[in-house]
């Protein structure tokens, strides 16, 4: 499934957008993927080591699809 992910300053301000292709079926399963490579520091499209950012995540086609807010704890 392609995600498409948008960065947002902690301000709320836009920051980039990105995008890759997931392996995984569930919704919950590519939100779990994106929060570890949050934390791990390894975002699609960023430097690695990166500064905190809230992401919004987009999974077009999928068939329970609705956006979703992973924001910085």
């Amino acid at each position: 499934m392609l995600v498409k992910l948008t960065y947002f300053k902690l301000s709320g301000k836009y920051y980039s957008e990105a995008s890759y292709v997931s392996g995984k079926d569930y919704l919950f399963e590519i939100w779990d993927e994106v929060k570890q490579r949050r934390l791990a520091g390894s975002l699609w499209g960023l430097t690695t080591g990166h500064s905190p950012f809230h992401i919004l995540v987009n999974v077009p086609g999928h068939p329970h699809e609705h956006p979703h807010l992973i924001l910085v704890e």
